[in-house]
């Protein structure tokens, strides 16, 4: 399809009014996700081969369902593990058709990322000839160009690459305590172009920490309430897929080697019993069962509407930032605006990052909404973030609807009166943490079973 054609197609669906927001998504994507659990992955980062099966098993204990690895030669063996052990991988292109085609004899495989992070056109076109050779090879297989978000045209790499998701990498936690000023800007231009081209939308998400003398490259080792923030705040946005940029092995990864120096330097070879898990590797694995949980509704869910914040605006209100490839309509985020059933919300006591207040349409046209308690930081657990909740509904609205994190169950949940013309319902919020609700009106939640 024609660049031309695609763009055109995109600006009437973004300015046909729509009552429902949901729309199908690609035939060859909803085969692939009918088979398959929410995307939670890991991209490993060293290739030691002693004890592979406990190597592996690390990823599956974290609660993550594929493995992948960048270059595929070096991975062979564990592909065939990952897929003894029951877990999916899947290899980036790196321009090596004759990798991939290796690596295509391994059972397992659930999908191809044929290029990363283009940021010249010298590199953009090789990875449309990657992505274009791994549609024409393997045309069931999903596959996709992962981006850094500010560094090429969106609307040329959809054209060019025909991904089958729209997937991004971001790790806004700096070591010196603060969060990147634009990350919930980025997420929402993210879920915009996933919006506009009716794609998937995947993340790999910060899972690792570092030393460098940039500030802009010096990363913190996230904990609880950072990791919970990531993960929710993406979800809201629409995310049905997280990638997490592991390092394994390097300094401050999920799964750190003692034996192995400075992005992978090393006096000697490495060994599993150097090996020690990570506060980041608990966080992943603390989350991992509620993403799962959630994930059987969000997957069929599409984002609606308005990204509406209250309280603290450090992390949201701020200048849109002026990148060199920018979106190129406005983008639907900002203070919260009274919803005709939820009037406000609020952090009742304690220091406030601000709450996130997202909206949801299923194929039913079923409205559902998440809010997120932004509280993150570092060496910051989910109960150090916890905070006191209270959202003001219109009088009509006696119960609402959540899905339980933890079991996955329908909770109905009644609200109080607050005076003649409202109702309100508090609840405490972990760090970093959301939940979704839907309205309590007898129809059912759009689950996967």
């Amino acid at each position: 399809m024609k660049q031309s054609t695609l763009l055109a197609l995109a600006a009437v669906f973004l300015t046909t009014p729509q009552a429902n927001a949901w729309y199908p998504y690609s035939d060859k994507y909803n085969r692939w996700q009918a088979e398959r659990p929410f995307l939670m992955a890991g991209l490993h980062n060293s290739v030691p081969k002693d004890k592979l099966d406990l190597r592996i098993s690390r990823f599956r204990d974290a609660g993550l369902n594929t493995f992948i690895w960048a270059k595929p030669w070096n991975a062979m063996e564990y592909f065939r593990e990952a897929h003894r052990q029951g877990i999916e991988w899947a290899c980036w292109g790196r321009d090596n058709p004759d990798a991939v085609v290796e690596a295509m004899k391994i059972p397992g495989n659930s999908f191809v990322m044929s290029g990363d992070e283009p940021s010249g056109r010298e590199k953009f076109e090789k990875h449309v000839r990657m992505s274009e050779w791994v549609r024409r090879t393997y045309p069931d297989t999903i596959q996709f160009i992962n981006l850094s978000i500010t560094k090429i045209d969106h609307d040329e790499m959809v054209a060019k690459c025909g991904p089958d998701v729209f997937s991004f990498d971001h790790y806004p936690l700096a070591r010196d305590g603060t969060t990147h000023k634009h990350y919930l800007f980025d997420l929402d231009w993210g879920r915009h172009t996933a919006m506009q081209y009716r794609l998937p939308y995947w993340i790999y998400l910060q899972s690792y920490g570092r030393v460098e003398e940039k500030r802009d490259y010096a990363y913190r080792n996230p904990d609880e309430a950072d990791m919970r923030f990531l993960v929710y705040t993406f979800l809201a946005h629409g995310g049905t897929g997280i990638q997490f940029f592991m390092y394994y092995g390097y300094e401050e990864s999920m799964v750190l080697d003692t034996g192995v120096g400075r992005q992978g330097d090393s006096d000697g070879p490495t060994k599993y019993e150097h090996t020690v898990r990570t506060r980041c590797w608990h966080a992943v694995r603390d989350v991992a069962p509620e993403v799962q949980n959630l994930g059987r509704v969000l997957v069929n869910l599409r984002t609606s509407g308005r990204i509406g914040y209250v309280g603290n605006g450090e992390l949201w209100d701020h200048p849109h930032p002026t990148y060199k490839f920018g979106p190129k309509e406005p983008l639907n985020h900002g203070p919260f605006k009274r919803h005709e059933l939820l009037k406000e919300a609020e952090i009742t006591h304690g220091t406030d990052r601000g709450l996130l207040i997202a909206f949801f349409d299923d194929e039913a046209g079923e409205e559902y909404f998440m809010v997120v308690n932004m509280m993150h930081g570092p060496n910051m657990s989910k109960m150090d973030g916890a905070r006191p909740v209270r959202m003001r509904f219109a009088k009509s609205v006696e119960k609402v609807e959540r899905l339980n994190r933890h079991s996955g169950r329908v909770e109905v949940l009644d609200t109080a009166p607050a005076g003649d013309a409202y109702r309100d319902l508090k609840l405490i919020f972990e760090g970093g943490t959301g939940e979704l609700f839907k309205w309590s009106n007898g129809k059912p939640w759009a689950t996967r079973e």
